[in-house]
């Protein structure tokens, strides 16, 4: 007999590839670089596909004050509406929001940038620092 999964179970497990493939890209150390088959594996970018569901979802519930941008606030909340899976969901699509909000977006930047571009995107990741934290202080502040 197979045991009863939800769908916060799987959506769980899918958010924890998910931030692995955001750390790696995140981590400059760790971008571009062969870490072997099971870390490859676990830590492809294939895994931010569901991520692209994950996010809207989440942002979406941050714009309406149904979910935060601090990361227990959001387990919390979801976890009393729907269970512990969920909370811990709720949790890890949250680090991953912000990660992408304050800093990924410039790491993935200065990676692909060229040689010749390397001076044009040296202060991306402080200009990304102060946009992400300026939307999650607003997110705070207004909705939150």
């Amino acid at each position: 007999m197979m045991p009863n999964v939800d769908m916060w179970t799987i959506a769980a497990v899918l958010a924890v590839f998910a931030l692995l493939a955001t750390l790696r890209l995140s981590i400059p150390a760790l971008a571009g670089r062969k870490l072997g088959a099971v870390a490859d594996f676990l830590t492809n970018p294939a895994w931010l596909m569901p991520l692209i569901l994950g996010m809207y979802f989440a942002v979406g519930l941050m714009l309406s004050g149904e979910a935060s941008p601090w990361p227990p606030a959001t387990r919390a909340m979801f976890e009393n509406r729907w269970g512990m899976w969920a909370g811990i969901t709720g949790f890890i699509l949250v680090v991953i929001v912000d990660l992408w909000l304050i800093w990924t977006p410039s790491m993935v930047a200065r990676r692909f940038a060229g040689p010749e571009s390397q001076h044009a995107v040296k202060a991306l990741p402080l200009f990304n620092v102060l946009f992400g934290l300026a939307v999650i202080a607003l997110l705070l502040i207004f909705i939150g």
